[in-house]
């Protein structure tokens, strides 16, 4: 049987992956749009069609075409590619009925097997009322068939699920330990022992990190990032940055464009980088 077709619509300020459009060429029709183009013009009546929406780092205009097409062609699947990823999104996407939602870099093998699943359910489902959006069950997690350690570990887990979601907040230690019913000590230990590092040295890390990902973002400026990972300083973000990673935020966006062969503006320090570290 013929394979539906995938119409990748490209969402991205920096154009296409060129790995996902290879992973789905390779197995399906495809049909490639930009974010300017009718997708009510692509669909043709009788057609099976997956929907793939592309992003690099999404934001509320090109969300927003991707919530109004599943309104508007609620029989058609969506799939989520993005680069810059946060709970919040994945929770968004699961929200929207998004069908499945993956970070780029992507995993052939699970693109894969996500989009011959959906294949499947459209063929078997087109003897019955299109007008019903095709729905998926979830497979559990491999890591779920294992018991949850108890004690420490689980401290950690929640301690880092914690400082995950507030790193633009002021993270005190003991507040965090006494959110996850235990003292500043013991968490101090718990991090040592799982992680290696101490648990500021955890959080640090988590921040440049963070902040790493955000420098993709060039319509985001250095502040904007500082601030988004909970610095209050610039010259303090910049030497955090900078001894952890050997460059200042601008240097680190500047070779990060150039490696992705955009045309970056002559490279100078920005006043948010003193050259005195």
């Amino acid at each position: 049987m013929e394979k539906a077709t995938v119409v990748l619509v490209d969402a991205t300020q920096y154009g296409a992956d060129p790995a996902v459009v290879r992973v789905i060429e390779r197995r399906f029709p495809l049909v490639y749009v930009s974010k300017q183009d009718d997708l009510g013009g692509v669909y043709a009546p009788e057609g099976r069609y997956i929907t793939c929406f592309e992003f690099d780092f999404p934001d509320i205009p090109s969300l927003s075409m991707l919530s109004e097409a599943k309104r508007s062609f609620a029989s058609v699947p969506m799939v989520m590619f993005t680069e810059q990823h946060s709970e919040a999104l994945a929770v968004w996407a699961l929200r929207t009925r998004v069908w499945d939602y993956f970070v780029k870099p992507v995993n052939e093998g699970t693109v894969v097997e996500s989009l011959n699943r959906l294949d499947r359910l459209l063929a078997e489902s087109s003897n019955r009322d299109r007008r019903n959006t095709i729905h998926q069950k979830q497979p559990l997690p491999d890591d779920a068939r294992f018991q949850k350690h108890r004690g420490e570990d689980k401290v950690v887990e929640s301690a880092a699920s914690y400082i995950e979601q507030h790193l633009a907040d002021k993270l005190m230690q003991a507040d965090i330990a006494d959110l996850c019913g235990t003292n500043s000590y013991q968490l101090s230990r718990a991090f040592k022992r799982v992680y290696g590092i101490t648990f500021q040295d955890y959080i640090m890390r988590r921040r440049i990190e963070k902040a790493t990902t955000l420098l993709h973002n060039n319509s985001a400026t250095i502040m904007d990032v500082c601030w988004s990972v909970g610095f209050h300083d610039a010259s303090h973000f910049t030497k955090m940055f900078y001894r952890h990673t050997g460059m200042t935020p601008t240097q680190y966006r500047h070779k990060w464009l150039t490696a992705r062969g955009e045309a970056a503006l002559p490279f100078q320090l920005s006043v948010s980088d003193p050259v005195k570290l």
